[in-house]
């Protein structure tokens, strides 16, 4: 069987790819499984220093997989087949979202429900004029998932995010743009080419530094004032401690550019 998702490395730069291209790479279980694993071996490849994510065809994701889901229900079991599948996508967000190396969306093509939850969740996202956004999941009658509903109101508003989940709304990429959803908007054919230059740029960068700010950014929300704080002075304390602080206020002080490490 061909996998789902595939990776591999050209300098300090992954490509991760979501690859159903007859199905939209919509998610299911073999989907989740690969695209975890995908996740794990960049954080742990010290190589790589930045992700670009994106899908084959004409589709970033187009969200669940229906047809596996119309499966298990005729089956009766789609309740213990969404708790096994979720356990492994939603583990594969988390641990892309922990990963200190950013991650650089490449959205190619449709973005809907989950799609557009993992869309979210990178750190980047760099679109192409011609796709639409569609949350999707009360279409079908469902809640959301993927991230979705924790990440679409911290970027567009609470009110914004609401109309966009409830009434299913689709969003132009210019649309997606003026509310924060998208970084650039680009020409199509050139999509993966701005997305992965990004990449290229952010490899450069302090790596562990960017991995202590995603820390901070994913608790900003929910922290209190006096408990973020404590967070900010210890993570800036350790980032004080390594290679690139000493690179960063040495080449600030001789007026040069930086050479990190990553470290």
């Amino acid at each position: 069987m061909d996998q789902a998702v595939t990776w591999s490395r050209e300098g300090n730069v992954a490509r991760i790819t979501l690859n159903r291209p007859s199905q939209y790479n919509v998610i299911n279980l073999q989907m989740s499984t690969d695209f975890h694993q995908a996740i794990t071996e960049c954080s742990r490849d010290d190589e790589v220093r930045a992700v670009v994510l994106t899908g084959t065809g004409n589709a970033f994701s187009g969200g669940g997989d229906l047809k596996f889901f119309a499966a298990e229900l005729e089956a009766n079991r789609i309740g213990a087949s969404f708790e096994k599948m979720f356990v492994v996508w939603h583990g594969a967000i988390i641990a892309m979202r922990e990963m200190p190396k950013p991650v650089v969306a490449a959205l190619n093509g449709v973005v809907a429900g989950g799609g557009l939850g993992l869309a979210l969740a990178c750190d980047f996202r760099i679109a192409s004029p011609k796709i639409t956004f569609h949350t999707a999941f009360l279409a079908i009658g469902a809640s959301p998932d993927s991230s979705s509903s924790f990440f679409l109101p911290r970027i567009v508003g609470m009110g914004k995010a609401t109309e966009l989940f409830i009434r299913n709304k689709p969003v132009t990429a210019e649309e997606a743009l003026n509310l924060g959803m998208v970084n650039a908007v680009v020409p199509s054919e050139k999509v993966l080419d701005e997305a992965t230059a990004l990449a290229i740029e952010l490899a450069q960068g302090p790596t562990a530094a960017y991995g202590r700010t995603k820390q901070l950014l994913n608790k900003s929300l929910s922290s209190s004032l006096v408990d973020h704080l404590h967070d900010e002075a210890r993570l800036i304390t350790i980032s004080a401690l390594q290679p690139d602080f000493a690179e960063g206020i040495g080449a600030f002080i001789a007026k040069r550019k930086p050479t990190f490490t990553g470290k």
